[in-house]
């Protein structure tokens, strides 16, 4: 199990009204935004590889993307 303390009063209010006492409604949704986040920052790497000339084949980064996501 991870603690994880939140020094915002606004926030803490803010997740206290959309949660309440759940606790595995609040894991999860973090969890998902831990994921969108991850993706994100995965595309932001993609594009500045492609920038530098860094790309891949099609064939390969649908390959690597199956291996990475499913």
């Amino acid at each position: 199990m991870i603690n994880i303390k939140i020094d915002n009063p606004e926030l803490e209010r803010e997740i206290r009204q959309s949660f309440g006492e759940d606790t595995q409604s609040l894991a999860a949704a973090f969890v998902d935004f831990l994921h969108q986040y991850q993706i994100r920052r995965d595309i932001e790497v993609s594009i500045e590889q492609l920038d530098k000339g860094q790309g891949i084949d099609m064939k390969q980064a649908i390959g690597e993307i199956r291996a990475k996501y499913e």
